[in-house]
């Protein structure tokens, strides 16, 4: 392979690291050795993906920093990628029922590779992974299956690391700023980690500071998977892969500016002003910085916690339980369709339930922002799928930037239908069954795929999948109508 000269050794870095990127993919002409008529088209292929490897050069100098780690992304994403294409080959062979099972096996392999992946390397990898297992629209089951367990509690890394990144932030020992700030952590994520302190006058505080090094990781992690998208994108004509690229990449650096976090939660203290049911942490200014945030410590039950023991409490637990789905979903659509900033990581590790029962928010690194104009578009959109008026969601759909593959709009509206039907006057979400909704939902676009949708309905999509995980497993005695319909009218009368 021949290369232009580069200026100052970088060509022969950016060389080197095509070499490497080349290796990983001549391994892609050995696997398919066993594959018989169909090993020269897919060794076209494997050549195919090198190309596109190198035409991301750019991608790869941002990578060579850190060359073990971009190896062994790109390595174990063109493994997947290969594995998949050696698949699709031999299935036009085979008899359909034995290509299906054969496809499920390969997504249960692949699924639990990459989340061992996620396990050992964290930082973006992890956090694509995390991101991935809400995406039941998009993904086998099987990958929402593996991937559902990274949302639980991530291994911490040692406080000492952590600790000296403080000290460096705030220009002082730890000894000096707090009174005690306890070594074991009460979250650790993929990107920071959470520690209990308590400050020289006495307030409990929560401190928040970035897993060091996480900067260059993340740039490292982001170029790497760019490139295997860009090699994989044709495996999914049903996936708009570029818009979920690019917005994971925009999600994580929100997610490592903890300035931003800061101004977040201050913006939500605002909007739930006077609301006594939701609770957000109040930032110290004088203990933050670009790295390391404190804030308010909430004393509350693990939301998962606090809904599994709801049962064991007799009618008066299920009916708090009901309480907190009810006012976890009127702080929802308030934020959607009224305030125009949304919490866009609404796992269940970033909910408390205090006394009272009342909702405590957690986490705002990942926060979103709709437009008055959107706001107002979803909420027509709300209103005409609620009175069925399918030309009127169609047209809306399209104007908001969602495509189909061939351009029709009926799977959309089918999709919206199908969403909001048990959701009409006086329904339960009790009476929701999750397994038929999906599959009702893979069959409708089945034939005629959404190959693209707006950028902002990324993070909306994956609110949608968090929060909607979590009704269907619990099935609150919640009425979503007279839950939604205040917020409705009022974003329509904003207009």
């Amino acid at each position: 392979m021949t290369t232009q000269p580069m200026t100052d050794g970088l060509g022969a870095r950016v060389t080197a690291a095509l070499d490497l990127v080349g290796n990983v993919l001549g391994n892609v002409d050995r696997l398919v050795a066993g594959v018989r008529r169909d090993s020269a088209e897919i060794a076209r292929e494997s050549r195919a993906l090198y190309r596109t490897a190198a035409s991301k050069a750019g991608a790869v100098r941002e990578g060579f920093r850190a060359t073990p780690r971009f190896a062994r992304i790109l390595r174990e994403g063109m493994r997947t990628v290969a594995a998949y294409r050696i698949h699709h080959a031999r299935a036009q062979h085979a008899p359909p029922e034995v290509a299906a099972r054969k496809l499920e096996a390969l997504h249960r392999v692949s699924a639990r590779r990459f989340y061992e992946l996620c396990v050992e390397l964290r930082g973006g990898v992890l956090k694509l992974g995390q991101f991935a297992s809400c995406r039941m629209d998009i993904l086998p089951t099987s990958y929402v299956e593996e991937l559902s367990a990274l949302q639980d509690r991530v291994p911490a890394i040692d406080s000492a690391e952590l600790f000296a990144r403080i000290e460096s932030e705030l220009g002082q020992p730890i000894d000096q700023l707090f009174a005690e700030l306890d070594p074991e952590p009460i979250a650790a994520a993929s990107l920071a980690q959470v520690h209990r302190g308590v400050l020289p006058d006495g307030r409990a505080v929560a401190v928040k500071v970035l897993v060091p090094g996480i900067e260059e990781i993340i740039e490292t992690d982001l170029a790497a998977l760019r490139l295997v998208a860009a090699a994989a994108g044709d495996l999914f004509g049903q996936v708009d892969v570029d818009t979920i690229c690019n917005e994971l990449g925009r999600s994580i650096h929100r997610e490592i500016d903890l300035e931003s976090e800061a101004d977040n939660l201050r913006a939500f203290r605002a909007a739930f002003d006077g609301d006594d049911d939701i609770v957000i942490p109040e930032v110290v200014d004088a203990y933050s910085s670009g790295s390391v945030m404190t804030m308010e410590l909430l004393e509350g039950a693990r939301l998962t916690d606090f809904l599994d023991d709801a049962g064991e409490r007799g009618e008066a637990g299920l009916a708090e339980r009901d309480r907190v789905f009810a006012v976890m979903l009127r702080a929802f659509c308030q934020q959607i369709l009224e305030d125009g900033i949304f919490h866009a990581d609404p796992h269940p590790g970033n909910f408390l339930v205090l006394p009272g029962p009342r909702l405590a928010l957690l986490d705002f690194g990942c926060v979103a922002h709709f437009s008055p104009e959107a706001r107002h578009a979803y909420a027509q959109i709300a209103t005409a799928v609620l009175s069925r008026d399918a030309n009127r969601v169609a047209a809306l759909l399209t104007d908001l930037g969602f495509r189909t593959r061939d351009g029709d709009t009926s799977a959309l509206v089918g999709l919206a239908e199908m969403m909001l039907e048990q959701f009409q006057r006086g329904a339960s979400l009790a009476d929701v069954d999750p397994h038929a909704q999906l599959e009702q939902a893979m069959k409708i676009l089945h034939d005629n795929p959404v190959v693209q949708v707006p950028e902002e309905f990324v993070l909306l999509g994956r609110v949608f999948g968090a929060l909607g995980g979590l009704l269907m497993h619990y099935k609150p005695r919640v009425d979503f109508f007279r839950t939604i319909a205040p917020h409705l009218a009022r974003a329509m009368r904003a207009a």
